[in-house]
């Protein structure tokens, strides 16, 4: 007890350092905290999960025109082949994702008896239930999927369809889904108590699918497959009779359209960070997650190195107190101990700190934590972090101070030596720290700037057509094949263009978005050579060429035609056919394989149909009706106060020929936007730890200036009565620091550029690394060294030489 009373009385004497060390390590605890939270939900799905070792999820790969791809999913009839030709299985379990727009719940209250596009719905065997750990509230998995007019609910979302009602009364309930299909609730399941990538919430049977035995040829993401093998089974065994299978049945197909489909068998651990497979689950990125330690690992340093700086600086101030301590018999255990519980303290102030900022942080960029982290929150586990952190800090940042303050010389203290020499390396491990703090801060910087310019890039380059002043509509797809609304889009199209503050409407498909469709498409030459190529294609009408101004560069736009009769190529798709030019492709023929040859009319110059990750691709735009379901409305004005009177006016028009659907409408600007979220949250978290990094670094600089004026006191007050200005012993107590930052920004700028292109090669298209950005990021780190040192050099130059020579 007296200890602490000593250690809290030597802390609040001390307060301005006490302050800047419990600031310095909150922010590095905080930082590291959040990012813990976050990488320790992500690698804690399906761990417990049991017999994980065993399940295994299968998926499909491609390689066609010599590009390999990967699919999610696998063909439908393979689950049943497996069962029935592969040994060594406990369980085959096909999971495949189901859409509905609506369910109705008879019998509820008006304003809660129905839902719109429920999410988490699967069709399954009830082996699903055998291979998922939920524990059944009411119902049984022997016969609860038994019928293709049942359904099995997770507690969460028995509740919200039927609030207030024990899961054993919810059996037996009816569900109508899309108005039409009327289904009973078969069974309750309790929710995963733990993050799993099993994430359904309603679940259907399978049976009631129909004949599949002949659909081999494609694959949809949308159908997954789990395995659970026995305990002594080989997977490459089972691997290798499952590819088997596939080839015999498959191998028409492939060979028809010149392609080649294997499977491979990802364990259950890697699912959720399978992010090369695309599909209808949200997945994490192991080298994001690295990369987010990384951070979290720098910004703990920092904080570190940040406090020992500004502890061993003050160790001369503290000498008569080692010195007496030494002489009233204090070993050196008990000085060591001494100096570990004042780091104690002061990590544990900084712990309780850090929690306000991470709560901040936390509820501040809600958008970058993912999803259900909150629902599977460990407090156990995040005590032993935080235990851990604390035990780790007092240890890494204190052992040193504490035996360097233990090679005091109490003698030469008692002789009333007024310094201390307390090692020749003393001085050059803390320019040693301090260069390291200025390295990952500038690195940081550096990589802010990069990472904006890019970002800024990706936003306002030009794509190949206008996207100013559009907004987009959809037809909601439920509606798509409704005789009731067949053609209505096209009188509505009509009833638009009459609008005032209106300039165009065109119906097709935004010349950039995040869906895609592509087939193989052939041009024979006149020597008989055919030329197969795999292209992506988009349905258009007449005006949307015109509406983005995307110009033809040869021939014509299509015709109005109810189907497809006429192609346009882009650029990219005219010298993949092997054209020398525009106008030769006039007039040619070009078929998918199995359809019949189409003329083409027009050739338009390329534009960007996906990010900038990709290269332009080839693309054909053709014709038809039927798939003519987006709206593309060009405002008049270009001035975005004058847009809302136009939305005004568009909305009582859709309510006319959509009334029972909601007006929702976005603009064409931000949906490109949101193609690059990802590239905006990584610019968000570069932007905090570098805003962090250099907070740390500048308190450090600050302490560190205010003891070194605190030391040279009475060195300046000598200059002044000599003469000396206040620009010269400003200059005299900075350039040692500024020097320093120098040093940090040689080593520093090799290494950012070197992970800045590394980034950058993720992209095929990007900006140029200038070294005008490193002139930039290395301007902004000495200014703010210079701004904090040269505040505490100021004040010193400016104290009055009589104060500081008084005792002499």
């Amino acid at each position: 007890m007296n200890a602490l009373k000593t250690t809290l009385r030597h802390l609040w004497r001390n307060r301005l350092f006490t302050f800047l060390n419990i600031i310095g390590l909150s922010i590095g605890i905080s930082g590291c905290w959040v990012i813990y939270r976050i990488v320790s939900y992500e690698f804690s799905f399906d761990q417990q999960q049991p017999n994980r070792e065993r399940i295994y999820r299968v998926v499909s790969r491609f390689k066609y025109d010599g590009i390999e791809s990967g699919n999610a999913g696998v063909p439908k009839p393979l689950f049943e082949a497996i069962r029935q030709h592969v040994p060594g299985l406990e369980q085959v379990v096909p999971v495949w994702d189901q859409w509905t727009q609506s369910v109705r719940i008879p019998g509820a209250k008006a304003g809660v008896d129905r839902f719109s596009e429920p999410k988490n719905q699967v069709m399954t065997s009830r082996q699903y239930f055998e291979l998922a750990p939920y524990r059944w509230l009411a119902g049984s998995a022997v016969t609860a999927l038994d019928a293709p007019d049942k359904v099995v609910l997770t507690q969460s979302r028995a509740e919200q369809y039927f609030p207030g009602v024990e899961p054993v009364n919810v059996l037996g309930r009816t569900l109508v889904y899309d108005d039409t299909v009327a289904v009973r609730v078969s069974g309750v399941v309790a929710d995963l108590d733990f993050p799993s990538s099993f994430s359904a919430k309603e679940i259907f049977p399978l049976e009631n699918k129909g004949d599949i035995s002949k659909q081999w040829g494609g694959v949809s993401s949308n159908n997954r497959l789990y395995l659970q093998l026995v305990a002594q089974a080989s997977p490459q065994a089972v691997l290798k009779q499952i590819n088997a299978i596939s080839y015999r049945n498959g191998a028409e197909n492939m060979k028809k359209y010149h392609f080649r489909r294997w499977h491979v068998m990802l364990p259950l651990s890697d699912v959720h960070f399978s992010t090369e497979y695309g599909e209808n689950m949200r997945k994490a990125n192991r080298n994001v997650l690295y990369g987010l330690m990384g951070i979290a690992a720098f910004l703990l340093l920092l904080a570190c190195i940040n406090y020992i700086n500004l502890t061993t600086a003050q160790v001369p101030q503290r000498a008569k107190e080692i010195g007496i301590r030494k002489t009233l018999g204090s070993s050196r255990w008990h000085l060591i101990q001494q100096f570990l519980g004042e780091t104690l303290v002061i990590t544990a102030f900084s712990i309780l700190l850090s929690y306000l900022l991470s709560y901040w942080g936390l509820a501040t960029f809600q958008e970058l934590i993912p999803d259900g982290m909150g629902q599977h929150t460990d407090y156990w586990q995040i005590a032993v972090f935080l235990l851990a952190l604390m035990l780790g800090i007092t240890v890494f940042s204190g052992l040193y101070p504490s035996w360097l303050i233990t090679r005091v010389q109490a003698v030469s203290i008692m002789r009333g030596q007024a310094t201390v020499q307390v090692g020749k390396n003393r001085l050059t491990l803390r320019k040693s720290l301090i260069v390291f703090q200025f390295v990952v801060a500038q690195l940081f910087i550096v990589g802010t700037m990069l990472v904006g310019r890019q970002l800024n890039y990706l936003l306002h380059k030009d794509l190949g057509f206008s996207r100013e002043a559009v907004v987009l509509l959809q037809v909601p797809w439920k509606l798509w094949d409704d005789p009731a609304y067949q053609g209505r889009q096209f009188t509505m199209q009509q009833e638009l263009v009459r609008q005032p503050g209106i300039a165009r409407v065109a119906l097709g498909e935004p010349p950039m978005n995040t869906s895609f469709s592509s087939d193989n498409f052939q041009y024979k030459n006149s020597r008989g050579q055919i030329t197969e190529r795999s292209v992506f294609f988009k349905t258009i009408d007449t005006t949307l060429l015109s509406l983005y101004k995307i110009p033809l560069l040869a021939g014509r736009n299509l015709s109005a035609t109810d189907t497809v009769q006429e192609y346009i190529l882009n650029e990219t798709a005219l010298h993949e056919f092997g054209f020398q030019s525009p106008q030769e492709a006039i007039g040619k023929y070009i078929q998918r394989i199995d359809g019949k040859a189409i003329p083409v009319v027009g050739v338009v110059r390329d534009f960007h149909i996906r990010t900038f990750y990709q290269k332009i691709e080839p693309v054909i735009l053709m014709n038809g009706k039927r798939h003519l379901t987006t709206f593309n409305i060009k405002l008049q004005s270009s001035n975005p106060e004058q847009w809302q009177a136009a939305l005004k006016r568009i909305e009582p028009i859709w309510k006319t020929f959509y009334p029972t659907e909601p007006f929702e409408y976005k603009f064409y600007d931000s949906t490109l936007e949101e193609m690059y979220t990802s590239e905006r949250n990584t610019a968000r978290v570069i932007n905090l730890a570098t805003a962090v990094a250099i907070a740390i670094s500048c308190l450090g600089l600050f302490g560190l200036s205010t003891l070194i004026a605190y030391q040279r006191i009475k060195e300046v007050g000598v200059r002044k009565v000599l003469g000396a200005t206040v620009f010269s012993i400003v200059g005299l107590l900075t350039k040692d620091f500024l020097k320093l930052v120098l040093v940090a920004i040689l080593i520093a700028s090799p290494i950012a550029y070197y992970f800045t292109d590394k980034w950058l090669q993720d992209f095929a298209y990007k900006i140029d690394i200038e070294w005008w950005i490193f002139a930039a990021g290395a301007v902004i780190a000495i200014v703010l060294a210079f701004v904090t040192v040269s505040f505490q050099s100021i004040k010193a130059a400016l104290t009055n030489p009589v104060k500081s020579l008084r005792s002499e």
